[in-house]
């Protein structure tokens, strides 16, 4: 029975894989490779700069299918900023209309202006189908 009574607070990782934006691609893709996972959160340059991610999509559509070298294009070149983010009480019906309507399969959680967590598609789909273990 799938679970839609869940918040983003409920499934989102709490432990963030994060990259410098003057690190090279291929340095981000070795590292989600190493952390398993499927993006980065850019660290903010400052207080004021807003959150960017680059995802495996963003690689292989901003640079693999560009035939550029990663090794040679910054992460700030091809990640995506701003990002949409979500407060951790967010329904999770409202998180998959948004990975839907913009396209997209990473959404950072942030509360009181403080990134707090990150919800992937992945942790959606494996949620909701979740069976209910009560």
């Amino acid at each position: 029975m799938a679970n839609y009574d869940l918040c983003a607070g409920d499934i989102m990782q709490v432990e963030i894989a994060t990259i410098l934006g003057d690190l090279s691609v291929a340095e981000a893709a070795r590292q989600m490779l190493f952390e398993g996972v499927r993006s980065l959160i850019v660290e903010p340059r400052g207080p004021s700069d807003p959150l960017a991610i680059i995802t495996y999509s963003d690689i292989v559509n901003r640079v693999l299918a560009h035939k550029q070298d990663p090794a040679q294009i910054t992460v700030d070149a091809v990640m995506t900023k701003p990002l949409i983010t979500v407060p951790p009480n967010m329904p999770v019906e409202y998180i998959a209309r948004l990975f839907r309507e913009h396209q997209i399969g990473h959404v950072p959680v942030v509360e009181s202006d403080k990134l707090v967590g990150i919800v992937s598609m992945t942790d959606l789909v494996t949620e909701i189908i979740a069976e209910d273990d009560e």
